[in-house]
């Protein structure tokens, strides 16, 4: 019966005819010849006939027998099939983009940089937007989490980092640092700019709680900015899902 424990089983025991019935009729499909034995479980301990029992397949009656090839009887609990989730704990998973996203943030923010390492080392990106809904995915992700933490400060809630980076001077010079097509835009008005002598190269979500400071009237709300690698903000990273 050590067969079985290759397993985490062991022979089968048959306690009444319905289990008899039960392990003949299905080894009987499995081997393919009713007149074939299988070992079962235990061992037989008598004066005058010691040894281990198998199964006639021809009758469902047993017999003890010290030794022999025989099939194996085996019994034992199905193991719990292991759940699989389309992402992992912590991330929020969207069925129609089949994509995981997740917000970081800190009391002090991160910058651009920052940001797309930690993205990077969570085996992910700073997610790329490529529809009116999965731009409302990244607000919403953003709101949701500004709105349990009071403590920050204006500039780590105002904005949100994705993954947009500038390529060259120009209005379309953007790219996706996952390298995804850069197929939707959502600029606000009068945007990108790429002001400054230093440039703006990287791209920035204005969240619905901006509005609550004042600072960027509704024409910015949940759009977005080009601007420099100066402040500490929450970013939204994202990964295909597992399924």
């Amino acid at each position: 019966m050590d067969y079985c424990w290759n397993f985490h089983q062991a022979g089968a025991s048959l306690h009444n005819a319905f289990d008899n019935m039960a392990l003949m009729d299905q080894a009987r499909k499995k081997i393919g010849d009713n007149t074939a034995r299988v070992w079962l479980g235990g061992y037989w301990n008598a004066k005058a006939n010691s040894g281990y029992p198998v199964l006639r397949l021809s009758d469902g009656r047993w017999d003890i027998v010290e030794s022999g090839s025989y099939a194996t009887a085996c019994i034992g609990q199905d193991p719990k099939p292991q759940q699989v989730f389309p992402c992992d704990d912590e991330w929020l998973y969207s069925a129609k983009l089949k994509s995981c996203y997740k917000l970081i943030g800190n009391f002090s923010g991160f910058t651009w940089p920052e940001a797309h390492q930690r993205c990077l080392s969570l085996g992910a990106d700073l997610t790329s937007i490529h529809s009116d809904e999965e731009n409302r995915i990244v607000v919403e992700m953003a709101d949701t989490f500004l709105d349990i933490q009071d403590d920050f400060s204006k500039w780590t809630t105002a904005c949100t980092w994705i993954g947009g980076k500038r390529t060259g001077p120009g209005k379309t010079d953007f790219v996706w640092t996952d390298g995804t097509k850069w197929d939707y835009t959502k600029w606000a008005d009068n945007q990108p700019d790429n002001y400054g002598p230093q440039g703006q190269p990287w791209v920035q979500i204005y969240t619905t709680r901006h509005n609550e400071y004042g600072d960027v009237d509704s024409r910015y709300l949940n759009k977005w900015d080009d601007i420099y690698d100066k402040n500490g903000y929450n970013a939204v990273c994202k990964k295909a899902a597992k399924f």
